[in-house]
């Protein structure tokens, strides 16, 4: 028991050394990077790469992609590498640099049918998620459903059909006794107020965009 209880402290130990020398050459680092140091900027790029790749692909569902993502991510910590603070942790300010780059190639995914497309192939609806990008969509949806209150009742009531419950043109139209062209106008109005409605996030704009549009 004792010899058990010694082997586990000295690996506590260890570990506990490894992660302060680990922390301490980040530092270093760090600050050599925000002074411009490119061999410290090298380092910490090998140092985090991987896992920005990976978070950078769970956001936009698409390898070459994510990996532009990743490189425009490092790109843009070096541009901004005065704004670095080796006393704060490194790895917020690096994953929201990565946050807002994916962001901005979803916006551009968003507006090209057929890398839209490839999107959703690798995102469906129900597939699995991580808590960030549950959190988001629950907030985006949240979003849409109040603005899409504020469209007049039949017009609320028919996108309501079409892209809350499903149906499509035919069928909202014969259930509501409309004309199919009347129920496809209806729903271009709507998504145009959409659209145009500012007080819509843009994190919900962006989903609005992939999925609603």
């Amino acid at each position: 028991m004792v010899r058990w209880d010694f082997q586990n402290l000295l690996l506590t130990v260890q570990r506990l050394n490894y992660l302060f020398l680990h922390k301490e050459f980040i530092y270093q680092h760090l600050q050599r990077l925000k002074n411009g140091n490119r061999e410290s900027f090298r380092l910490i790029y090998n140092q985090y790469h991987k896992q920005i790749y990976y978070y950078c692909l769970k956001l936009i569902r698409q390898d070459t992609v994510a990996e532009e993502a990743t490189a425009d991510v490092f790109i843009k910590l070096w541009e901004k590498r005065h704004i670095i603070d080796p006393d704060s942790p490194f790895s917020p300010l690096l994953y929201k640099i990565a946050k807002d780059i994916a962001y901005n190639y979803l916006k551009k995914i968003a507006a090209n049918d057929r890398l839209k497309q490839v999107f959703l192939n690798n995102f469906p609806v129900g597939h699995y998620k991580d808590g960030e990008a549950i959190l988001i969509e629950t907030e985006a949806m949240e979003a849409i459903q109040t603005v899409v209150e504020k469209l007049p009742p039949k017009r609320r009531e028919i996108y309501k059909l079409r892209y809350f419950e499903g149906m499509n043109n035919q069928a909202i139209a014969q259930q509501l006794n409309l004309s199919v062209n009347t129920v496809r106008e209806q729903l271009a109005r709507a998504r145009r107020f959409l659209r145009e409605h500012h007080s819509l996030s843009e994190n919900s704009l962006l989903l609005f965009l992939l999925f609603f549009s």
